[in-house]
């Protein structure tokens, strides 16, 4: 199998897992910023040495414990997060793409995002 590029086929692929593999993202940024954020990680992923996304937290209310900024680098074998200023980064020794299985790598890239948020909280 080759790299799918049907836009509709990864953002439903990623609407069937988003909620179980990558908690974490989807409470920050919201489910449909969640889907697009690893969406355009999986695009990109063999075509950039590195890609960041920064997303600022819009909620309906003013917490002072709502993070205002959230950011994913993205990079070949890993991820790295950013809360306000608190950072964390996951990385494998193998590229989170492999293109052979859509599944398969969109897991990954959702595992290495929580991986890195779930170190963030130690």
């Amino acid at each position: 199998m080759a790299k799918v590029t049907d836009l509709l086929a990864i953002q439903q692929a990623l609407s069937d897992m988003i909620d179980e593999k990558c908690p974490d993202l989807v409470a920050y940024v919201g489910r449909d910023l969640a889907i697009f954020c690893v969406l355009a990680i999986y695009q990109v992923n063999d075509v950039c040495s590195g890609y960041g996304q920064d997303f600022v937290h819009r909620s309906g209310y003013e917490s002072l414990s709502a993070p205002e900024k959230i950011s994913v680098i993205s990079f070949e074998t890993g991820v790295s997060v950013i809360v306000d200023s608190a950072s964390s980064r996951y990385q494998d020794r193998f590229p989170m793409c492999g293109y052979e299985s859509l599944d398969e790598d969109l897991t990954q890239i959702c595992i290495c995002i929580q991986a890195a948020f779930d170190r963030m909280q130690l």
